[in-house]
């Protein structure tokens, strides 16, 4: 199984020194979205990383892929950080995959 990024300069160049060949630097909405459909269609990759900000203009194709069986996408935040979302993407992709849900409790301070 190979793995894919599909990101901007910082995220592609920090996976392809981490040893991921399929790496794809892409600038705006419409490359990604051409790359994304490119990649989804090798049979060979099952895991393909994006930025977040592409995923978000892309959503109703990463919805449409991620029904999927054989292809899991993951979305990471570029350098300007996260996206303020109302569901953490990670927790659901594990409630998806495993049928569970993770729930973080915040830590209490104790007085002493």
């Amino acid at each position: 199984m190979e793995i894919a990024v599909i990101g901007d300069l910082d995220t592609v160049i920090g996976f392809r020194l981490a040893g991921v060949s399929l790496s794809y630097h892409v600038t705006n909405e419409k490359e990604a979205e051409k790359v994304l459909k490119e990649v989804a269609s090798r049979s060979d990759v099952g895991l393909i990383i994006i930025n977040e900000r592409f995923a978000e203009a892309l959503r109703p194709l990463i919805r449409e892929l991620s029904e999927r069986p054989d292809l899991v996408i993951v979305e990471i935040p570029d350098k300007k950080g996260p996206l303020p979302r109302k569901t953490d993407p990670i927790r659901e992709l594990i409630r998806a995959t495993l049928g569970v849900e993770i729930k973080i409790k915040e830590p209490t301070r104790e007085s002493t």
